[in-house]
């Protein structure tokens, strides 16, 4: 009975934490992320061209027009996604600036 209710406690953090995940942009995540999966959101190469994509396209969400702020910081998007095209990760061709809720709802997809 001991177990099963740590089961239950340890499986419900779990799952409050996955709940505040959702809420969050991609750079917010990756903020509160120790550790990212494989290191690249916190790589200087990454860091750099984020920068560079952001001066290039400025800080406004190509998708909805929303300029930078503190309640819609602006995230570089990968339009092919890293996780499907890891070739084109630091290519700044494949990168866009959109906003929180719109890079939320783009997900995987392009």
């Amino acid at each position: 009975m001991k177990q099963e209710l740590k089961q239950l406690k340890a499986r419900s953090r779990k799952l409050s934490l996955k709940q505040k995940m959702l809420n969050l942009s991609d750079n917010e995540i990756a903020l509160n992320l120790k550790k990212t999966s494989d290191g690249f959101l916190r790589s200087n190469e990454w860091k750099t061209l984020r920068l560079k994509a952001l001066e290039l396209y400025g800080y406004v969400c190509i998708k909805c027009g929303r300029d930078n702020s503190r309640e819609y910081p602006i995230n570089v998007d990968h339009i092919k996604p890293r996780k499907f095209f890891p070739e084109l990760a630091l290519e700044i061709t494949n990168l866009q600036p959109m906003c929180g809720p719109c890079n939320k709802k783009k997900g995987n997809n392009y």
